[in-house]
């Protein structure tokens, strides 16, 4: 494999000779041929297009959409696949976020026949993200839930001319933070436990920058046609991740923008304002699917008593352990807020019953009981807990104030226990278990 410009990388051994593999590089200095007038202006619309798009949103799904569609699309680089991986939450872990492209050879040919008998251009496909968005496709199934730690000193030991790795070929990328391509060889990815294998051909690797500082990696291939990569397509995949650079930080400022305005400043669950206006949707929805809504209110035994002893920084403390200890143990799609204060809540979403919404409850004050908070041992941190639930033929409305007022009745009965809102607001004894008095 020759390029011509390139930087030569050190490969480790195999069979009886040293293999070198040459991997074209674009540095501060890049040589590319001339372009064509028609390509300089197909690139410009291309560029003009793609930048318009981005400027538009600051919604990350959206913006990735507009990155991968452009890369893919045959007004654009006309790549056969891409995947984008993403250092979002942790700068160490790479994982996918979104990907474009046939996952398999039908699906391939379906794709692109659908596009030339619609005559779909570029800005047509974009604005159709709405529609194509919730489309599921066969190649996100596939990588689904694929992540992997950044290991930069195995990665520029691990390669090799004959076969490579998939995570090899995106850390590689990562440490050296130069994009590269690579024609006539094959990569590959075997999930192990779920069966799933993917190969890549004739691919190409470019890393996002942000604030110099490796914040995601495009990956694409010609699989399908195996066609050639060149420098002027590489030119303009780095040209796409220097855009998706700045419109992906953009997003990421949107993003901790609106976590702080719902997010609880001491604890990181929501905060009371974010939840009164998503307990709101969710009353619209549980009405449409006529389903039940639950809710479960949370206070910390003589919390006050906490503080006055001990000190506000130990009280912050418990709080902050106290939110974890809810994100932790409730479903995926509950959702856990501070209320105020020393009082929390915690809302049931899908289909709960009242004997299901007191189990959850109780399940969350034994695990409150025998945890150890701050400087307390297991048990001296305890804390009631109330139960509503109203019905589809219910008041929602009353839905918080049902859970407040069992919550209330737990108080009254000797804290550190569970009371479910009914008609005679009774306690449900048998979902209790060594209550304190």
């Amino acid at each position: 494999m020759d390029f011509a410009r390139s930087r030569e990388v050190e490969l480790s051994d195999y069979s009886d000779s040293s293999l070198n593999v040459r991997f074209e590089s674009h540095d501060e200095e890049p040589y590319y041929p001339e372009a064509t007038e028609s390509a300089a202006i197909k690139e410009l619309s291309f560029q003009l297009v793609v930048t318009r798009a981005m400027l538009q949103t600051v919604e990350l799904d959206r913006i990735l959409y507009i990155i991968l569609s452009g890369i893919t699309h045959g007004d654009g680089l006309n790549f056969n696949r891409a995947i984008l991986f993403l250092a979002w939450d942790r700068r160490n872990e790479l994982r996918v976020s979104r990907s474009a492209g046939p996952g398999s050879g039908e699906e391939a040919h379906r794709i692109w026949e659908g596009i030339k008998a619609e005559k779909l251009n570029l800005q047509t496909l974009l604005n159709r993200y709405s529609q194509n968005s919730t489309q599921p496709q066969h190649l996100s199934g596939q990588l689904f839930g694929f992540s992997f730690k950044i290991d930069e000193a195995h990665a520029m030991e691990s390669m090799n001319a004959m076969h490579y790795e998939l995570v090899d070929i995106i850390s590689h990328c990562v440490a050296t933070r130069l994009p590269f391509f690579i024609n006539g060889v094959e990569a590959s990815y075997h999930d192990w436990v779920t069966g799933r294998f993917l190969t890549f051909r004739n691919f190409a690797c470019v890393p996002i920058m942000l604030k110099d500082e490796v914040f995601g990696v495009i990956l694409t291939d010609n699989y399908y046609n195996q066609r050639i990569i060149n420098a002027e397509e590489m030119r303009g995949l780095s040209g796409v991740a220097n855009l998706a650079s700045i419109a992906l930080e953009r997003a990421l400022l949107y993003k901790r923008l609106k976590e702080m305005a719902q997010l609880d400043g001491l604890t990181g669950v929501f905060n009371r304002r974010y939840y009164e206006k998503y307990l709101h949707g969710e009353f619209i929805r549980s009405k449409r699917l006529q389903r039940a809504l639950a809710m479960i209110v949370f206070d910390i035994d003589f919390f006050k008593r906490c503080n006055d002893v001990y000190g506000h920084e130990c009280g912050d403390k418990v709080l902050r352990q106290f939110a974890q200890l809810l994100r932790e143990n409730t479903r995926e799609g509950d959702m856990v807020a501070r209320y105020g204060g020393e009082e929390f809540v915690v809302l049931l979403t899908g289909e709960t019953t009242s004997e299901g919404a007191v189990r959850a409850a109780e399940k969350l004050r034994q695990r409150v009981e025998q945890t150890a908070f701050a400087d307390f041992e297991p048990g001296e941190v305890t804390v009631s807990a109330g139960v509503g639930i109203v019905a589809p033929s219910d008041d929602f409305e009353q839905l918080f104030h049902r859970a407040d007022t069992a919550l209330y009745d737990a108080k009254r009965r000797g804290r550190n226990r569970v009371c479910l809102f009914q008609d005679d607001v009774s306690l449900l004894d048998e979902w209790h278990s060594g209550a304190h008095a």
